[in-house]
């Protein structure tokens, strides 16, 4: 019995080898790689944030808040032998803390300098000659405010995502007829394709001119908002990308896009508001029509989203 245990010793000493499995080493490589993932989020949230800050010796302006993401929405009307003009201008301030969104509508005949051009016209101007760009910077100049981004697209564009999406649901106030462009739309309620999406949006013909025009566009991206958050999106994002990539110019980068995205998932609680720059039309004294905007009146609308400042 003494020999046998001497014998057997040596085994029991040996260590148990352990061989991983194909599956075994496919979970370790995502694990690792989740992590990597993981850790380049957090680097970027941290070193790069999503809302700019200030670099040393640039002026602070008037108003701006660091939980304040500004975003300019361009919808551009291009036509043959003519130059782009922004037909559409929005600056979207996103509150990122307290969850709120606040749409400022621009109307393109809003008169104000030119930013670098020393000249005063119509604001949609600015892209004729500098793109967005000088659109940009012309609306930071007009507003005192630091636009961060800029997202811009064509009607084409804006066409083919509604058409994407499978049109959307929306009442239409009145009889819209103007043959010139395309525009043909009965009153009521009905669901828009693209084509006539962009009539509904782009219809000046009530005796409101611009202010009438804007007015609906608010109307069409509340709902769009609210047909976005369905579930049946989400199928169609491969598609909406394509269209995204040909007829969408920005220059927000995709990483912060995805962290905007991920700051506002919890979409469905976001209170939403909007209003137009306010003013009064003027056709008379400047030779064209223009909107002459009220700057004591749009200076409590800027007070109202970033609160009292202390940067006259």
């Amino acid at each position: 019995m003494e020999a046998d245990k001497e014998i057997n010793l040596p085994r029991l000493a040996r260590k148990k080898r352990y061989t991983l499995s194909p599956l075994s080493i496919f979970v370790l490589i995502a694990f690792f790689v989740l992590c990597a993932l993981l850790g380049f989020w957090l680097a970027q949230e941290f070193s790069d944030p999503l809302i700019p800050v200030l670099e040393e010796g640039e002026e602070q302006s008037q108003y701006a808040s660091e939980d304040i993401l500004n975003l300019l929405l361009l919808g551009v009307d291009q036509r043959e032998n003519e130059p782009s003009r922004s037909d559409t201008i929005i600056l979207a301030s996103i509150d990122i803390r307290e969850k709120k969104i606040h749409l400022l509508s621009i109307p393109r005949d809003t008169r104000v300098a030119i930013a670098g051009k020393d000249v005063t016209r119509k604001i949609n101007y600015a892209h004729a000659v500098g793109g967005p760009e000088l659109t940009v910077n012309t609306v930071e100049e007009f507003l005192d405010l630091p636009v961060h981004y800029y997202i811009e697209t064509n009607f084409e564009g804006f066409s083919g995502m509604l058409d994407v999406l499978g049109g959307l649901s929306i009442n239409v106030e009145q009889r819209m007829y103007f043959p010139e462009e395309g525009i043909d739309l009965q009153a009521g309620l009905q669901k828009l394709n693209g084509h006539d999406a962009l009539s509904y949006v782009r219809w000046r013909s009530d005796g409101k001119g611009d202010i009438g025009r804007i007015e609906r566009q608010q109307k069409f991206f509340r709902a769009l908002a609210d047909q976005a958050l369905t579930f049946s999106t989400i199928w169609k994002i491969p598609d909406l990308l394509d269209e995204l990539n040909e007829y969408v110019k920005t220059d927000m980068k995709l990483q912060k896009m995805i962290l905007l995205a991920n700051k506002l998932r919890d979409i469905e609680n976001i209170e939403l508001k909007a209003s137009v720059v306010p003013g009064t039309p003027d056709d008379i004294n400047f030779g064209a029509s223009y909107w002459i905007p009220d700057k004591e009146a749009l200076a409590a609308i800027l007070e109202g989203v970033y609160g009292e400042t202390s940067n006259p």
